[in-house]
């Protein structure tokens, strides 16, 4: 176990129950957070395939996107 590892359990190890559960519940919440491969992606129900594209959608909203096209080579040299 490294140092880190170390820290976090001694830090964790002093906490009331109550939050314990709150630093489980954020663990939790980051592990779902994390972006999934396209495998893990069609693994998924149908269902929380829908779900979790209608939200990045949403999250996405207020980004800036650039749009731009793309040539092969050889419409290039035209």
């Amino acid at each position: 176990m490294n140092r880190l590892e170390q820290e976090i359990i001694e830090k964790f190890q002093q906490l009331d129950k109550a939050a314990q559960q709150r630093v489980l519940g954020f663990l939790e919440q980051l592990e779902h957070e994390r972006p999934l491969s396209a495998l893990e992606l069609m693994r998924l129900p149908a269902e929380e395939r829908q779900r979790r594209g209608q939200a990045a959608i949403v999250s996405a909203a207020d980004v800036d996107f650039e749009t731009f096209e793309a040539y092969s080579e050889e419409a290039m040299n035209d």
